[in-house]
């Protein structure tokens, strides 16, 4: 077995950070739906504004919003504004390596979804960092 990106949300932008919560990440049901993320799944976070990284899960947001919260402890280290990745892991068979496919989800400034489907990696992109 190995462990593979299961699906990935790119760029989500924070909308809240609720420190008084109990814990766990705030997603929009539309975007768990088209990433194939469950209530209460593990989800890893990775903060692209602050270069931070968390582990914690999901929890439904309200149908139609766009509201992605940082709650808990979490908050500390997201705040609203900040652009984060959102990703789940697979255990996959390792007969099965070549089948497996991530759902990869991005979203627009509004977090609503933009386009899926596969990534292009490269510096063809963007701009290298600390170029302007």
């Amino acid at each position: 077995m190995r462990k593979l990106l299961s699906a990935k949300l790119h760029r989500l932008t924070v909308t809240h950070a609720d420190l008084a919560y109990e814990g766990s990440f705030t997603l929009p049901p539309e975007l768990m739906e088209a990433a194939g993320i469950l209530p209460y799944e593990s989800l890893h976070v990775w903060n692209v504004t602050r270069g931070t990284r968390l582990e914690t899960y999901a929890i439904q947001g309200l149908a139609g919003s766009s509201d992605v919260c940082a709650n808990g402890a979490a908050a500390h280290l997201i705040c609203p504004g900040d652009q984060v990745i959102v990703a789940t892991y697979t255990f996959v068979a390792n007969e099965d390596l070549s089948a497996h496919q991530p759902r990869l989800i991005f979203v627009n400034e509004k977090n609503q979804l933009s386009h899926t489907g596969p990534e292009i990696a490269g510096p063809q992109l963007r701009e290298p960092i600390g170029t302007e």
